[in-house]
Order: structure tokens, then sequence, then C-alpha cells
């Protein structure tokens, strides 16, 4: 049976495509983010946060496709935002998260350790930013529960079984008892405010930047972060790539010419989180209040290269334990993220 979501991928993806390309004298670009446990050889254990894929189309000026832009002015103006700020970044983004258990082998619900749980979304972020300081707002839609996540995995496992001549990974097996399975929507809004703590010289030779967050909806939390940069910077201290296809704030900037080395490390105040709770629809493995951490932390440590046309960043990336079950554990994913500008 052909999968009801993704012709709406396509058109979603061939429409942004077109307004890139109109928009190319602007200067605009794409950005592709890819997160993937395999990408850190020696601490890779395929569980957890196994994959994550995104791709966004961003723009510095109010032209382009905005899906959700509508929503996000609405929202900053509930906040008491001012939405005509005029130094403002736009995006809006299609990207997928999925986590799965330890034991992929096992058909049986595990009730010992995190459920299979996916999201395919698009949001829509803006940033407004001077020199110091910068708010970013999003709004995202999306749908938990689609099987796009097993079939994706499944393709996977068998190429790198296929390339390495070698019967690991194994297929997941439980991918039927995943959070919402068959499908339920979802939505998340988010704020965050960033600050520039202090700088060295022009172009930047380092910057210390902190920033707190809001989260309401599948993900319900506050957060507050720290973040590192040390090189030839010659961005803005809000586009530090960290966490794009989960819970950044990140969007890119005009092409620059530089390079550098960042590190970055939140804690979350956790309220509630679908992808281990459930949402409204019944799922088979779902954990309670009080069986989830009220304190989460998650980091990264990467480098960024970029020039007039393009922009490249690895980093290794971990979290810590999310349950409190015998299952409580750190995992780490490693993270390519790479910019095309127009």
């Amino acid at each position: 049976m052909k999968n009801p979501i993704m012709p709406f991928f396509r058109i979603l993806i061939f429409s942004g495509l077109i307004s890139v390309a109109h928009a190319a004298q602007n200067d605009r670009g794409i950005g592709i983010y890819v997160d993937q446990d395999l990408l850190v050889p020696f601490l890779n254990e395929d569980r957890d946060y196994t994959m994550g894929l995104a791709i966004e189309f961003f723009w510095s000026k109010d032209k382009g496709l905005y899906p959700l832009d509508g929503m996000v002015r609405k929202t900053g103006k509930l906040l008491g935002l001012d939405i005509t700020h005029p130094d403002v970044v736009y995006s809006f983004m299609l990207g997928s998260v999925n986590y799965t258990p330890d034991d992929l082998s096992n058909p049986n619900p595990i009730y010992t350790d995190r459920p299979y749980s996916s999201l395919i979304y698009l949001s829509n972020k803006r940033v407004m930013a001077d020199s110091n300081n910068a708010i970013a707002m999003e709004v995202l839609i999306g749908i938990l529960g689609t099987s796009v996540a097993k079939e994706t995995q499944l393709l996977l496992h068998g190429w790198w079984r296929s390339i390495t001549d070698s019967n690991q990974p194994v297929d997941p097996r439980g991918w039927s008892h995943q959070i919402s399975n068959g499908g339920e929507p979802t939505i998340r809004i988010r704020l965050s405010k960033s600050h520039l703590q202090t700088a060295l010289s022009k172009p930047g030779k380092w910057d210390i930047a902190t920033s707190w967050g809001l989260s309401l909806g599948y993900q319900t939390n506050i957060n507050a972060a720290i973040a590192v940069r040390a090189g030839n910077i010659n961005s803005s201290f809000w586009s530090l790539p960290f966490d794009p296809v989960n819970r950044g704030n990140f969007l890119p900037t005009l092409p620059k010419n530089e390079w550098y080395f960042w590190a970055a490390y939140r804690a979350h105040l956790i309220g509630y989180d679908a992808l281990l709770q459930g949402q409204f629809r019944d799922s088979d493995v779902t954990f309670s209040h009080n069986q989830i951490k009220r304190v989460v932390h998650d980091g990264a440590a990467g480098l960024t290269i970029g020039n007039k046309r393009s922009q490249v960043t690895f980093s290794v990336n971990g979290k810590s334990a999310e349950l409190k079950t015998s299952a409580q554990r750190r995992h780490f994913w490693g993270n390519v993220n790479f910019l095309f500008h127009f």
C-alpha cells in the first residue's frame, strides 16, 4: 500500500525548490541535515535517537514559501514580540526523527525500554536579531507513528549489511508498537532568546553566547544553554549549527568565509514528551510522568567550515538518560550539515 504522506512531502519539497530558485538573486539557500548514530563508530549502539533527517529552505527577507508563517506571526503577537523587526531570517523545514529501544530483534512490546517512536514534520522559523541579541520563534506541525521510519530503517540496515557482508545490524521488528502507531497529528511551538555574552575582535576569534527556550506541545519543556566558538568567525552568534533537526536555535545566515570549532551544552526541565509518554491515541508502550527524567542534559562539539557558496558542519552529539527504568543510559550520535547558498 502506498504511503499517503510521501506525496505531501514531494509537493512541499518541489514548491520549496521553485521558491529558492525564484529567490536566487536574493542570496538564499538550502540546508540538508543528517543525524545518525552510525556516524560515531566507537559509540554507535543503534538505539535511542537513531536517525534524524531534515531539509531547510531559508531567506533573509519576507520572500519565498512559508506554509506556517501566519501561525508564527500570530504566536509572536500573543507573546508581545515585535514581528515587524527589520532584521529577520525566515525558513521552513521538512524533517523526521526516529527513536528505538536497544533490542531491535524483539517483535513484542518492550516495557522496560524506551518505545519505538517517530515524527515527520513541517516547521516555520523566524529569527529577529541584532549584533548582540536574537529572538527565535517556531511553529511545527507533524504526524507521529507513520511507517516512514520503519521503511527507512529497514532500507538502511539492509544496505549496511550488504556493503559490510555482515549479519548486523538486524532488521527492527517492533515498529508496530511505536507511539501512536498508524499516525496521529501533533504540534509544537517554540520560543527562544539568545544573547552574545562576549566576543574577541573582528573577524571574530572566539565568542560565548547563552540562551533560554520554551517549548509547548508534543514536547513541553524549558531549557537553558551556553555555546562557545573559536576560529575565524564571520557569522552571527545565533547561527551556531547545534541540533538543527530537533530543538536547536540554529538558522543559517548568508554565506561567509569562515571556519570555527564549537561546543554547546543545554539543560532541559521536562514537563511532557509524547515520544516517551504517548499522546491521545493509545500506544502499546508508554511511560508515566514519574518514570521519565525531569532534568535532561544534551550537548555537542563540532567543526564548521564555510565559504561564499556553501558550508559544512561535522559534530558529535550526546544526551543524558531520559528514563528512570533499567534502560536509563546516555546515547550519542553524529551530525553532518550541508548548506548551499544561491
